[in-house]
């Protein structure tokens, strides 16, 4: 069973690809309202859809891959009910699979926990992992530190804000001051890194993706897909050490891993999305990402 939306395009890809040796159950959380769920004191819960031509229950799934479940249309409900209405379908869907004794890739309370930037930002000053000079919160007397020297501002969670027909997208941006009070918005502040290239290590069960990632945007190559340039990379052993007992610490099978290797050939890690993009990767380079998850995901 995959959990997402019916905008996921990489599962349209996963599916359209492995259809022929998996039966796969999409549940489109934006779409919940053709979806007949319920959850009954006999221990079991079942999901009902007119394109299944059966109900699903807890005891048919094998797995279940958590990829990116997005809200429905609530604009028919007043607006002051909205978010409780969001917060009860997220508990829904969440608990379905946090309930869930088989295997999940990955389940969201690992989630909500490994993408906290606070928590990845603890974790990787105790276990000695180069970094850049950060800073996360509201202080705006230590904030002024960071106006002494080139610095980025970058968003502490998604970044996203969606609306009914679209979503706008906040990016990493260099970071020029302002005085404005940040009490009730903290920020996420980093020292610019004069960087050589930067690298995604997408990991699926310690098997391992390095990627090389040659921008002509110097800030964030996100920002221009188009015109990078990929290239398959030799990680050095000890990053690779790191990243892997991450995972394991963070009890994640999927993670994929940002590096900057900056002008001193240093590598600096940034962040690991442990629920992250990897299609175009995959596309570009003729990679077999996909395969190692449903094979992690049905063995």
């Amino acid at each position: 069973m995959i959990i997402t939306s019916s905008i996921d395009f990489t599962v349209d890809y996963i599916i359209g690809k492995y259809s022929g040796i998996v039966n796969f159950y999409r549940v489109n959380v934006d779409c919940l309202d053709k979806y007949l769920i319920s959850v009954g004191s006999d221990f079991t819960w079942s999901i009902q859809n007119d394109e299944w031509n059966t109900i699903l229950y807890k005891q048919d799934v094998f797995s279940i891959y958590y990829r990116k479940p997005r809200f429905p249309d609530l604009s028919k409900f007043e607006p002051e009910y909205r978010n409780m209405i969001n917060n009860d379908i997220l508990a829904l869907i969440n608990g379905l699979v946090d309930s869930f004794n088989g295997k999940v890739l990955t389940k969201p309370s690992i989630l909500r926990k490994c993408e906290n930037k606070i928590y990845q930002l603890m974790y990787a000053l105790s276990n000695d992992i180069n970094i850049p000079n950060s800073f996360i919160g509201n202080n705006s007397e230590s904030m002024k530190l960071f106006e002494k020297y080139k610095t980025i501002i970058k968003p502490i969670t998604t970044g996203k804000i969606y609306r009914k027909t679209e979503c706008e997208i906040y990016q990493t941006s260099y970071f020029n001051g302002f005085q404005e009070e940040i009490l009730l918005t903290p920020i996420y502040l980093q020292e610019y890194i004069v960087k050589l290239y930067e690298v995604r290590i997408t990991i699926v069960n310690e098997t391992v993706f390095p990627i090389k990632i040659e921008s002509e945007n110097i800030l964030d190559w996100r920002k221009g897909y188009d015109s990078n340039y990929y290239s398959v990379i030799d990680v050095p052993d000890y990053v690779l050490k790191k990243s892997i007992k991450m995972m394991e610490d963070f009890n994640l099978k999927f993670g994929a891993f940002d590096y900057i290797v900056n002008d001193k050939n240093e590598w600096v890690f940034l962040e690991v999305n442990p629920n992250g993009q990897w299609q175009w990767l995959e596309k570009e380079l003729n990679l077999n990402i996909s395969n190692e998850i449903v094979q992690y995901l049905i063995e």
